[in-house]
């Protein structure tokens, strides 16, 4: 149960309506989702909630495709526990054909890939123990190469889940790596932003 009920259209003051005529009209397909009016009892936080999306999520600053940025936005809502998210974008997801059904999954499947591994290398930062640096991980990792997503959307989307879980080796690392196949630090930067604005719906709709 919601800690608060949706604010529908009928209810909303006018300042807000104002707001969800937008979302209707340029990225909600003629409807106020309801993610949207479940953030309509605070008009200002709704504003830029929209705004952040529309910019970075929907529009883009020109750098990844959307393809990039909505595999993207499934992983953060992944490794961020929103599993309402993750449902609501998927469906978005498909029926405006960024990725299809199969890439979704891999990309969940990377996702989750990339959490083991930041276990792994956040313990040995926490640990403060010498013993452990030599020590291999040996963990099997076959889902960053063995999809269907291609090498430049599985780094963005470690990089991105790297960050999430606060992993400064691996969210190093893939940094590196990205940058030797061909992104560049504004593409980084980008998919960090798209992060960031989905980063804000999963922190409000998991306590939902």
């Amino acid at each position: 149960m919601p800690v608060t009920p949706a604010v529908t259209p009928d209810q909303a003051t006018q300042g807000v309506q104002k707001i969800y005529d937008r979302i209707a009209q340029t990225i909600g397909n003629g409807e106020v989702p309801m993610a949207y009016q479940m953030m309509g009892h605070v008009e200002s936080y709704l504003q830029d909630s929209y705004m952040n999306a529309r910019k970075f999520i929907y529009d883009g600053a020109g750098k990844l495709t959307a393809k990039n940025r909505f595999a993207v936005v499934l992983a953060t809502s992944s490794a961020m526990n929103c599993a309402h998210c993750v449902r609501s974008h998927a469906k978005k997801i498909v029926a405006n054909e960024h990725l299809t059904e199969q890439e979704m999954v891999e990309v969940l499947a990377v996702t989750a890939t990339c959490a083991m591994y930041n276990t792994y290398y956040k313990f040995k930062d926490l640990a403060g123990d010498s013993h452990f640096e030599g020590m291999t991980p040996g963990l099997r990792a076959h889902a960053f190469q063995k999809t269907s997503l291609d090498d430049t959307t599985v780094e963005l989307i470690n990089i991105v889940v790297s960050n999430i879980n606060g992993c400064l080796k691996c969210t190093g690392g893939h940094v590196k790596k990205a940058l030797a196949l061909g992104l560049t630090h504004e593409d980084i930067d980008e998919a960090i932003k798209v992060s960031a604005a989905v980063s804000s719906f999963n922190t409000y709709h998991r306590t939902q």
